[in-house]
């Protein structure tokens, strides 16, 4: 690698920002978003150099350093945002309209200067793209030809195609709600000022009903997942008598006034969803320096040395051997590239990926259920009594078994578009939870999704933060305006997902049918119809 080679662990990168890109697509999702990020650049900027991870490229480099840093805009319509960049040690480049229909020369300009980037004096490792434009497909392959890593930030609903060409995705709604802190303290402002009952469930309900959670998630080596709450709570009548959630207002505080009753339960969320999970296997997996689903990279080598040191830290800090399957599942959510799920970086088998790693000192040992342990610090299993974390069954794909010709279309747009494959009738709590949630406290991104996925949660969905931003990032596409803080009834808000579908699916040269089109409209408007059921 050129930078061991000479001498050097900093990465070199070039920034690329396709400034009228970011901002309109922003300002469609949330314009204090889009006002944060013209009018602080230095805020992403440090964030970009100091904190956006290396782990994607793998050892070698301790720090980043952007000496390139280009800001692409339209002045006629951006000028007055020309200074912040100016003030960030930003080149601005103008790039008015060309046509009556306003389009600009940034692609080309991008284009140009990256590719003059690639033959400059100083080498350069990293090329960050700040644009959604599938124009620069082609640009990203380009660069990993030359043997140079591509970061892209793509806001709104970027081609998978576009996604799939870079080697590192910074995900948008993190950097909206983490880097640019939209959306966060309004969220604290909401709860601070909410109302509670005043009488809340006695404590000696909440340690039967912590009883019950400390059981189900010992079972479960994840931990129980929020929208399973529900049912273990409905096992106390008190609970199914109330209407406010035990006078907790919600299933989270809820749920956090239980765990707060269990010393070894936590509650474990990310970015999409929340369960709860016992403390032990939270530190294993989740704790702050292992929770980053980290994604691989092309080289196998340096990827297999990345998963054994990851196995042996997780055996140190294990009291107990783990069982195989469970040590394949905590690797499968550390790990995202797709290579490892599907065939275990080509091995064909965790146990055949598990004899070609550099373990050190663990041992296995096959005898059913398979385990694997360190001998200077774990005691194997006699007669299986051992304690063990069982996977649980396969789920079942339940919408395939009620709609087999909707969900095989369904699968396709899903992998084509990358449009939430979730049953119809989890689309019609959405879109029932959108208009609620906006039609009672307005539309700010970042909160309304969150909240609109514990309503779902609540329901017994589990519907992702994500499946919720991709509706609302949909809406803004085809037009469609939430800031004037009210919303259309669910019906017309599933009619507008179905118009935005069908020109994804065009984007990505598969048009839809009459037949496919009579489909789709039943996978996302009849859960709207049938009713309340989630």
């Amino acid at each position: 690698m050129e930078a061991i080679a000479n001498g050097s662990t900093q990465l070199n990168s070039a920034l690329f920002i396709d400034f009228d890109n970011i901002y309109i697509n922003l300002e469609a999702l949330d314009k204090q978003a889009a006002e944060k990020f013209a009018t602080a650049p230095d805020v992403w900027l440090n964030w970009l150099e100091q904190q956006l991870s290396l782990d994607y490229i793998g050892p070698g480099f301790n720090g980043r350093r952007i000496l390139i840093r280009r800001c692409y805009m339209n002045p006629n319509s951006f000028a007055k945002y020309r200074p912040h960049f100016i003030r960030s040690a930003c080149e601005v480049i103008d790039c008015p309209p060309l046509t009556a229909r306003g389009k600009t020369s940034t692609d080309i300009h991008i284009v140009m200067d990256v590719l003059e980037t690639l033959s400059h004096k100083t080498y350069f490792h990293e090329f960050i793209v700040f644009s959604g434009d599938a124009d620069f497909t082609p640009l990203l392959l380009n660069l990993r030809k030359h043997a140079r890593y591509s970061v892209v930030l793509p806001v709104g609903q970027a081609s998978p195609a576009y996604k799939a060409s870079s080697d590192y995705l910074i995900n948008p709604n993190a950097f909206v709600e983490t880097v640019l802190g939209v959306g966060i303290q309004d969220e604290n402002d909401r709860e601070d000022h909410e109302e509670y009952d005043n009488e809340r469930a006695p404590q000696a309900l909440l340690r039967e009903m912590a009883k019950k959670v400390h059981k189900a998630a010992v079972s479960l080596p994840s931990g129980v997942p929020g929208s399973d709450l529900p049912e273990i709570y409905k096992q106390f009548p008190d609970f199914k008598q109330s209407i406010h959630w035990l006078g907790f207002r919600s299933l989270k505080k809820l749920t956090e006034a239980i765990v707060k009753l269990d010393d070894e339960l936590a509650i474990v969320e990310d970015e999409d969803s929340w369960f709860v999970t016992r403390k032990l296997f939270a530190n294993w997996v989740y704790s702050e320096e292992k929770s980053k689903t980290t994604p691989i990279g092309a080289r196998p080598q340096e990827a297999r040395n990345r998963i054994a040191e990851f196995i042996r830290n997780l055996l140190a800090d294990s009291p107990t051997p783990m069982v195989l399957s469970v040590l394949a599942h905590s690797v499968q959510k550390k790990f995202a590239d797709q290579s490892v799920a599907a065939n275990w970086l080509g091995a064909m088998s965790f146990k055949a990926l598990l004899l070609q790693l550099d373990l050190g000192p663990l041992k296995i040992y096959e005898k059913a259920p398979g385990y694997i342990y360190d001998p200077d610090r774990h005691t194997l299993p006699v007669n299986g009594q051992a304690e063990i974390l069982p996977l649980p069954a396969p789920v079942a794909d339940v919408f395939m078994e009620e709609y087999p010709q909707v969900a095989e279309l369904a699968k396709k747009i899903h992998k084509l578009t990358d449009m939430p494959y979730l049953p119809p009738r989890h689309y019609g709590l959405m879109f029932r939870e959108i208009s609620r949630e906006i039609n009672e406290r307005g539309y700010q991104m970042s909160v309304t999704s969150r909240t609109v996925r514990d309503r779902c949660i609540e329901r017994g969905a589990p519907i992702a933060r994500s499946h919720v931003n991709f509706v609302l990032t949909g809406l803004s596409y085809v037009g469609y305006s939430l800031d004037a803080g009210r919303a259309d009834p669910p019906m017309e808000l599933g009619e507008k997902i179905v118009k935005n579908t069908i020109n994804l699916c065009r984007a990505a040269q598969f048009e839809l049918n009459e037949e496919e089109r009579e489909l789709l409209k039943t996978w996302l408007l009849s859960g709207v119809e049938n009713g309340n059921e989630a």
